[in-house]
Protein backbone atom coordinates (compact mmCIF):
# COMPACT_ATOMS: atom_id res chain seq x y z
CA UNK A 1 0.00 0.00 0.00
CA UNK A 2 2.65 2.19 0.88
CA UNK A 3 4.45 1.77 -2.36
CA UNK A 4 0.94 2.65 -4.55
CA UNK A 5 0.60 5.78 -2.40
CA UNK A 6 3.95 6.82 -3.38
CA UNK A 7 3.82 6.33 -6.79
CA UNK A 8 0.77 7.93 -7.23
CA UNK A 9 1.97 10.34 -5.54
CA UNK A 10 4.91 11.11 -7.65
CA UNK A 11 2.52 11.01 -10.53
CA UNK A 12 0.65 13.76 -9.44
CA UNK A 13 3.58 15.77 -8.56
CA UNK A 14 4.68 15.17 -12.27
CA UNK A 15 1.52 16.14 -13.88
CA UNK A 16 1.22 19.28 -11.34
CA UNK A 17 4.79 20.34 -12.91
CA UNK A 18 3.69 19.63 -16.47
CA UNK A 19 1.15 21.79 -16.12
CA UNK A 20 2.64 24.94 -13.98
CA UNK A 21 2.78 26.81 -16.73
CA UNK A 22 -0.63 26.16 -17.93
CA UNK A 23 -2.60 29.54 -16.46
CA UNK A 24 -3.45 27.66 -13.15
CA UNK A 25 -4.71 24.49 -14.10
CA UNK A 26 -2.86 22.83 -11.41
CA UNK A 27 -4.78 24.24 -8.58
CA UNK A 28 -7.95 24.02 -10.63
CA UNK A 29 -6.96 19.92 -10.21
CA UNK A 30 -5.37 20.22 -6.64
CA UNK A 31 -8.82 21.64 -5.89
CA UNK A 32 -10.61 19.17 -7.23
CA UNK A 33 -8.63 16.29 -5.80
CA UNK A 34 -9.31 18.20 -2.32
CA UNK A 35 -13.43 18.56 -3.30
CA UNK A 36 -13.14 14.57 -4.02
CA UNK A 37 -10.77 13.46 -1.22
CA UNK A 38 -13.58 15.55 1.22
CA UNK A 39 -16.88 13.89 -0.35
CA UNK A 40 -15.54 10.42 0.21
CA UNK A 41 -13.31 10.68 4.07
CA UNK A 42 -16.77 9.62 5.34
CA UNK A 43 -17.16 6.72 2.96
CA UNK A 44 -13.87 5.46 3.39
CA UNK A 45 -13.45 5.76 7.18
CA UNK A 46 -16.94 4.29 7.79
CA UNK A 47 -15.96 0.87 5.29
CA UNK A 48 -12.74 0.65 7.71
CA UNK A 49 -15.30 0.58 10.90
CA UNK A 50 -17.30 -1.58 9.59
CA UNK A 51 -14.49 -3.86 8.66
CA UNK A 52 -12.82 -3.84 11.80
CA UNK A 53 -16.73 -4.83 13.13
CA UNK A 54 -16.61 -7.38 10.96
CA UNK A 55 -13.24 -8.79 11.54
CA UNK A 56 -13.84 -8.61 15.91
CA UNK A 57 -18.04 -9.95 15.07
CA UNK A 58 -17.18 -12.68 12.66
CA UNK A 59 -16.79 -15.32 15.11
CA UNK A 60 -13.75 -17.44 13.83
CA UNK A 61 -15.81 -20.89 13.65
CA UNK A 62 -17.88 -19.85 10.89
CA UNK A 63 -15.49 -18.31 8.90
CA UNK A 64 -13.67 -21.64 9.64
CA UNK A 65 -16.10 -23.47 9.00
CA UNK A 66 -17.42 -21.81 5.75
CA UNK A 67 -15.35 -19.98 4.24
CA UNK A 68 -11.91 -21.21 5.16
CA UNK A 69 -9.97 -23.38 2.28
CA UNK A 70 -11.22 -26.42 4.11
CA UNK A 71 -15.00 -25.28 4.04
CA UNK A 72 -14.00 -25.50 0.28
CA UNK A 73 -16.62 -25.25 -2.85
CA UNK A 74 -19.10 -24.24 -0.25
CA UNK A 75 -16.91 -21.59 0.71
CA UNK A 76 -16.80 -20.82 -2.96
CA UNK A 77 -20.61 -20.65 -3.08
CA UNK A 78 -20.63 -18.59 -0.47
CA UNK A 79 -18.46 -16.06 -1.42
CA UNK A 80 -20.26 -15.82 -5.18
CA UNK A 81 -23.32 -15.07 -3.41
CA UNK A 82 -22.00 -13.10 -0.35
CA UNK A 83 -20.57 -10.71 -3.26
CA UNK A 84 -23.41 -10.76 -5.00
CA UNK A 85 -25.22 -9.29 -2.03
CA UNK A 86 -22.64 -6.84 -1.39
CA UNK A 87 -24.64 -3.40 -2.31
CA UNK A 88 -21.64 -1.55 -1.40
CA UNK A 89 -18.96 0.32 -3.50
CA UNK A 90 -15.41 -0.35 -3.75
CA UNK A 91 -14.81 1.81 -1.11
CA UNK A 92 -16.40 -0.24 1.58
CA UNK A 93 -16.09 -3.59 -0.03
CA UNK A 94 -12.42 -4.27 -0.55
CA UNK A 95 -11.77 -3.30 3.05
CA UNK A 96 -14.64 -5.55 4.57
CA UNK A 97 -13.58 -8.31 1.93
CA UNK A 98 -9.71 -7.69 3.72
CA UNK A 99 -11.21 -8.12 6.85
CA UNK A 100 -12.31 -11.04 6.28
CA UNK A 101 -9.61 -12.67 4.66
CA UNK A 102 -7.61 -11.38 7.59
CA UNK A 103 -10.38 -13.73 9.60
CA UNK A 104 -9.41 -17.13 7.90
CA UNK A 105 -11.15 -17.02 4.51
CA UNK A 106 -9.57 -19.38 1.89
CA UNK A 107 -8.85 -17.63 -1.53
CA UNK A 108 -11.28 -19.77 -3.22
CA UNK A 109 -13.99 -18.11 -1.31
CA UNK A 110 -11.95 -14.59 -1.70
CA UNK A 111 -11.97 -14.58 -5.82
CA UNK A 112 -15.72 -16.03 -5.72
CA UNK A 113 -16.47 -13.13 -3.34
CA UNK A 114 -14.45 -10.42 -5.65
CA UNK A 115 -15.57 -11.87 -8.71
CA UNK A 116 -19.46 -12.56 -7.42
CA UNK A 117 -19.28 -8.98 -6.60
CA UNK A 118 -17.88 -7.43 -9.76
CA UNK A 119 -19.94 -9.39 -12.43
CA UNK A 120 -23.01 -10.06 -10.45
CA UNK A 121 -24.07 -6.97 -7.63
CA UNK A 122 -27.46 -6.36 -7.57
CA UNK A 123 -26.59 -2.84 -6.93
CA UNK A 124 -25.87 -2.74 -11.08
CA UNK A 125 -29.54 -4.04 -11.98
CA UNK A 126 -31.47 -1.03 -11.91
CA UNK A 127 -28.73 0.52 -14.67
CA UNK A 128 -28.20 -2.38 -16.79
CA UNK A 129 -31.98 -3.08 -16.98
CA UNK A 130 -32.35 0.69 -18.22
CA UNK A 131 -29.75 0.56 -20.22
CA UNK A 132 -29.79 -2.70 -21.81
CA UNK A 133 -33.09 -4.19 -21.22
CA UNK A 134 -34.14 -6.98 -18.69
CA UNK A 135 -32.92 -9.80 -21.66
CA UNK A 136 -29.28 -8.38 -21.28
CA UNK A 137 -29.14 -8.41 -17.63
CA UNK A 138 -30.96 -11.83 -17.07
CA UNK A 139 -28.40 -13.39 -19.95
CA UNK A 140 -25.67 -11.88 -17.85
CA UNK A 141 -26.38 -13.15 -15.03
CA UNK A 142 -26.45 -16.70 -15.84
CA UNK A 143 -23.51 -16.36 -17.29
CA UNK A 144 -21.60 -14.81 -14.71
CA UNK A 145 -23.08 -16.86 -10.96
CA UNK A 146 -20.69 -19.89 -13.12
CA UNK A 147 -17.68 -17.90 -14.09
CA UNK A 148 -17.45 -16.49 -10.55
CA UNK A 149 -17.74 -19.98 -9.22
CA UNK A 150 -15.38 -21.31 -11.55
CA UNK A 151 -12.85 -18.51 -11.02
CA UNK A 152 -13.40 -19.36 -7.20
CA UNK A 153 -12.94 -22.90 -7.64
CA UNK A 154 -9.67 -22.71 -9.92
CA UNK A 155 -8.16 -20.21 -6.72
CA UNK A 156 -9.35 -22.90 -4.50
CA UNK A 157 -7.84 -25.71 -6.60
CA UNK A 158 -4.40 -23.97 -6.90
CA UNK A 159 -4.39 -23.15 -3.08
CA UNK A 160 -4.97 -26.68 -2.05
CA UNK A 161 -2.13 -27.90 -4.77
CA UNK A 162 0.54 -25.57 -3.93
CA UNK A 163 -0.22 -25.31 -0.01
Amino acid sequence: MVQTTIILSIIALILTIINYKKTGKHYEGLKSGLKQFIQTTPIILGAFVLAGLIEVLIPREFVQNWLSKEAGLKGVVLGAFGGMLFAVGPYAFFPIVASIMSSGAGLGTIISMITGWALLSLTKMPYETAFLGIKFYLKKQMFSIPLSLLAGLTAFLIELFIS
